[in-house]
């Protein structure tokens, strides 16, 4: 099958992005200072056990999703290192988020700025980031939105499908 061995390509060469590498690198310093480390495996543990309930019963218990995050934020004041970790996390989740756009674009066509519920003032810089996206020259086929992909979509105040 070749799209798997395309797959692993993609995971062969997102692993030696500058992303990647950081958050290795700052993994690796949390795990070099015991105190870091003792707090981010308790935190890694307990989130461990928010993503176990999600998948087993689907419903994740407010209250343990604000304890995971007060947690977070305890660590990142307390741990400048595990701070520098969740920053450079944020980093590669926003790489992610552009492979995983990329890959959706490319199956299903390129949106423009106008089919997305977003305030006009931002359709513009959308648009910019859409076109580099499609790889400049060459146009990708435009994504169709049905009604339905925009049923329950809540759109901000004034704003109006056309």
């Amino acid at each position: 099958m070749s799209y798997i061995n395309k797959a692993r390509e993609l995971g062969e060469a997102l692993s030696h992005t500058p992303e990647i590498q950081a958050l290795k690198a700052a993994e690796a310093s949390i795990m070099d200072d015991p105190a870091s480390q003792k707090d981010f495996i308790l935190y890694q543990e307990k989130e461990r056990g928010l993503v176990t309930t999600q998948m087993l019963s689907k419903v994740v218990p407010e209250k343990d999703s604000l304890a995971l995050i007060d947690l977070k934020i305890r660590l990142m004041t307390k741990h400048p290192l595990i701070k520098a970790y969740f920053i450079e996390q944020q980093k590669f989740e926003k790489l992610m988020a552009m492979v995983n756009l990329t890959l959706t674009t490319a199956m299903h066509g390129m949106p423009s700025a106008d089919d997305l519920p977003i305030p006009e003032e931002l359709k513009g810089m959308a648009q910019k980031i859409l076109d580099s996206i499609s790889g400049g020259g060459d146009l990708m086929e435009k994504m169709q939105i049905s009604p339905e992909m925009l049923k329950g979509l809540k759109l901000p105040p004034g704003f109006t499908r056309k």
